[in-house]
């Protein structure tokens, strides 16, 4: 295209594009453009609900208490999820004071009455030493002696039976100001359901390989966000560090 051609040609696009600027700016342009809008709007713009096909099946998916929901009933809609460790939640709450204290008092208790039992096993130990085991007396002893063991030996279970019971209170306790922190700290971040893991990177604590395959099945996630994790806004809700 010789020189002279293109200024005729630049010079026709030029009004071109001076007579489409005055039209858009014109009543009547203005009008088609907020038409246009309004169009596009309606399309594309804010709607209770869109309807999604494949062939004959039908979807409608609408906003239903700020989850993305695609039918009636609980399971017909979106939920956030967290993860929570809950070794680095319970143990610190385990090891408070008010816990150690009561582990210890039981423990002083069991182990005086414990020391009760020996101190007088002991003593029927020293009366039987070189006794004639035929002697009347010797068998009374005996018999007595043989009573107190097995009387020992049944205080022993209780003994089991109140520690382990004081564990389970204690667990209890502390799983419960567990969870009220997670119910803080998911009601903050709109968290609607947080599950118990423990992450995969940590190396395991068993030394036998029942003691790993539990390890391994208390790792409910094997792959998650790491975004997702809200340990440690839960201890501090609870006030406890995050070592």
């Amino acid at each position: 295209m010789k020189r002279t051609e293109r200024i005729v040609v630049y010079t026709a696009l030029s009004v071109l594009g001076a007579m489409n600027l005055v039209f858009l700016l014109s009543n009547s342009g203005r009008a088609a453009f907020a038409e246009t809008r309004a169009f596009i709007g309606d399309v594309l713009g804010p709607a209770e609900a869109v309807k999604l096909t494949d062939g004959e099946k039908e979807v409608t998916v609408k906003a239903k208490s700020g989850r993305v929901a695609w039918g009636d009933g609980d399971f017909k809609q979106t939920y956030t999820v967290g993860f929570v460790d809950i070794s680095k939640a319970l143990n610190p709450l385990m090891e408070q004071q008010s816990f150690a204290d009561e582990r210890k008092t039981l423990a002083d208790d069991l182990e005086k009455k414990e020391k009760d039992y020996r101190d007088q096993l002991d003593a029927f130990g020293e009366q039987l030493k070189g006794a004639d085991r035929s002697d009347p007396a010797s068998q009374e002893t005996l018999k007595k002696a043989q009573a107190l063991y097995q009387e020992y030996l049944e205080w022993g279970k209780g003994a089991v039976e109140r520690r382990n019971t004081l564990d389970v209170q204690q667990l209890q306790k502390a799983y419960k100001e567990l969870v009220s922190a997670v119910d803080v700290v998911a009601q903050k971040l709109g968290v609607d359901i947080v599950l118990r893991f423990i992450p995969t990177e940590n190396d395991f604590k068993a030394q036998d390989a029942e003691g790993a395959l539990n390890e391994i099945r208390l790792r409910t996630a094997v792959k998650y966000p790491s975004g997702l994790e809200i340990t440690s806004e839960v201890l501090q809700e609870m006030g406890v560090k995050d070592k």
